[in-house]
């Protein structure tokens, strides 16, 4: 498993439901080509033409309690599989920073901690299936399960859309994967933010371990 690749700089940003990742993956995309440094954002599932048919199964609720988790293990791998050799390395290699919203730590959180599949197992897949890299830095944007269910739900009626099947899980299972992120994190090295501050408040916070890590903003 490759922890470098190119002369690119690849951020995964990590957390439960409505932590606020995604607003963060963007602040920080945002506030590096305005300072102009190539980057791009993608994310998982779901960062590849492919990719987005295997999301349409993945976050679909009518499929609560059918999919397997196992078989939700290997759809989300073949969907990183998919995003690493057509996106991600690629852009790494030609030196953008890329930034993925969600990434291998998530199936370990989800899949691992969430759904009981062994993290041997998932972890064999990746390094030796998938061959995958591991990102410079890792962004955990830690809240309570309580705010992240009000999040979502508020989300959701703002946005007229419907609960996706990771929203609607009971809150035991948001709980195991917020422990899950939290163990992984202390194994890691993650950088972890309290998502209940600002959203400018956490954005500060990320360009301040940006800068302090790569000195290039």
């Amino acid at each position: 498993m490759s922890k470098k690749t190119g002369n690119g700089i690849f951020i995964a940003f990590e957390g439960i439901e409505g932590c606020g990742k995604s607003t963060q993956a963007h602040l920080l995309n945002t506030t590096l080509n305005k300072n102009g440094i190539k980057s791009i954002i993608s994310f998982e599932p779901g960062g590849t033409e492919i990719g987005k048919k295997l999301r349409e199964v993945l976050i679909n609720p009518e499929f609560k309690g059918k999919l397997h988790p196992v078989t939700e293990t290997l759809l989300y791998q073949a969907d990183r599989n998919q995003h690493l050799k057509e996106k991600i390395i690629p852009h790494l290699e030609k030196g953008y920073v890329v930034i993925c919203d969600r990434y291998q730590f998530s199936s370990l959180a989800y899949q691992g901690y969430g759904r009981g599949v062994n993290t041997n197992i998932i972890n064999w897949i990746f390094k030796n299936a998938v061959q995958g890299l591991m990102p410079d830095i890792t962004f955990l944007i830690d809240i309570d399960v309580e705010t992240s269910l009000e999040r979502v739900k508020k989300r959701a009626n703002a946005q007229n859309v419907e609960l996706s099947r990771f929203e609607i899980e009971e809150y035991e299972f948001h709980q195991r994967v917020r422990e899950g992120f939290l163990n992984l994190a202390k194994e890691n090295n993650f950088v972890i933010i309290d998502g209940r501050s600002t959203i400018k408040e956490v954005h500060q916070m990320v360009l301040k371990e940006f800068k302090k890590r790569f000195r290039i903003v």
